[in-house]
């Protein structure tokens, strides 16, 4: 058929690779032919935090549904809410704090 359909409700919750927060993977590299290094539904509960961190060969998106979030940008903090869209450049120093629970997407890209 060449597209890919699944139900969001019965993808598996999994651990995130930084050790807070859980998401569901809508789709992996492997499942991709573009430069897609995942595509994540992911929550943090509040106070959860993902420590800072830098992708060298990765842009990271997010677009927060719900919950506040305070982001580390390099030496910036700021703080993002539902509806907002931020994306990370490759090589750049981030992490982030849940203010309050958050649910929100991600999107890696290899570049």
């Amino acid at each position: 058929m060449g597209f890919t359909i699944k139900s969001i409700n019965t993808i598996n919750d999994v651990t995130t690779s930084h050790g807070a927060g859980i998401k569901k993977v809508l789709c992996s590299n492997n499942e991709a032919s573009s430069n897609i290094t995942q595509i994540a539904m992911s929550r943090l509960k509040d106070g959860e935090q993902v420590e800072v961190h830098v992708h060298e060969t990765m842009e990271e998106h997010f677009i927060i549904e719900d919950g506040i979030i305070e982001f580390v940008i390099d030496d910036a903090v700021i703080t993002v809410n539902a509806g907002t869209y931020l994306m990370v450049p490759a090589g750049i120093k981030h992490g982030m704090n849940a203010v309050t629970d958050c649910k929100m997407v991600t999107i890696g890209c290899a570049v």
